[in-house]
């Protein structure tokens, strides 16, 4: 299961029986649940110009059937995206909403006209291709492998400008800061790294959990906070000024899947593979986390 990244309102979840499911963020109500592919569902993201009630894109989904897909709120399918040669693992839209990128055990990554579904861009790597996030403005993009490799591209020219070495095995975790230069990447060997880009280099390592990296993002309204997720059942708050840690929520019976912030509501949602769906209330000053 991947939980939406940036979670508004209203966001989906999706599992691993091809299902994908709208929930209300507010009260963790399922809204609308439906038949997203045959094959089990790998990744999940809602359109960044969706707003509930609005007719339009509402999310994209990845699957095992190497397809990618574009719903509605109501389960509508809008588009599919064929191509791949192989399952996919993660997708992400272009801030601008307009163009959508899949990675895939293939060796590739492909960028998509979300409208007409048309193959915009290939890129071959010499290893899977794990996980992708945009940079805020949409110019470039960073990618991660299996063979424990960060690539960044710019988006401008289709070209390589960047390599993000240090990790010892595969990265499964990627993002970029709302600053535009810092980047972090998380994986199996339990480390979430800090990358500034300006100075082309790693500015911290965080030794952040016992167990691989599932998920990690960062908070993206006030900033200068980072949340991870592993499979030793923890997602944890670090600061990206101090690098501390702020607080850890013992989120789930067993491994967790993916974590999500809600900026505008000071909220945090965890999925797990206990088949939970969790919404945290969380201090930031170190008292208790509460489970709503």
């Amino acid at each position: 299961m991947q939980l939406v990244h940036r979670w508004r309102y209203r966001g989906h979840l999706h599992s691993w029986d091809g299902t994908c499911r709208l929930w209300d963020g507010n009260d963790l109500r399922g809204k609308t649940t439906f038949a997203a592919h045959e094959e089990r569902c790998t990744d999940v993201r809602i359109h960044p110009s969706y707003r509930a009630g609005v007719d339009g894109p509402c999310a994209a989904t990845g699957s095992s059937d190497g397809t990618a897909k574009l719903w509605d709120d109501h389960g509508g399918n809008l588009a599919t995206y064929k191509g791949h040669a192989d399952r996919l693992a993660r997708i992400a839209f272009h801030p601008y909403g307009h163009h959508l990128a899949t990675t895939s055990f293939d060796r590739t990554r492909r960028l998509w006209d979300v409208e007409t579904e048309v193959e915009l861009l290939l890129q071959g790597h010499s290893r899977a291709v794990y996980a992708l996030a945009f940079q805020c403005d949409g110019s470039w993009c960073v990618s991660g492998r299996l063979d424990a490799v960060g690539w960044v591209w710019d988006l401008r020219t289709g070209r390589h400008i960047h390599t993000l070495t240090g990790h010892i095995k595969p990265i499964l975790a990627v993002d970029v800061a709302e600053d535009g230069y810092t980047v972090a990447t998380a994986g199996e060997d339990h480390t979430c790294r800090l990358w500034d880009l300006r100075q082309r280099r790693c500015i911290y390592t965080l030794p952040a959990h016992s167990s691989l990296i599932s998920a990690a993002c960062f908070e993206t309204k006030q900033g200068g906070t980072l949340l991870t997720a592993s499979y030793d059942g923890t997602v944890r708050l670090w600061s990206t000024t101090t690098y501390a840690c702020l607080n850890t929520l013992k989120a789930h019976e067993g491994k967790v899947a993916a974590v999500a912030v809600a900026a505008e509501a000071a909220l945090v949602f965890s999925a797990g593979f206990d088949k939970s769906l969790k919404r945290w209330c969380v201090d930031r000053e170190g008292e208790g986390p509460n489970a709503l």
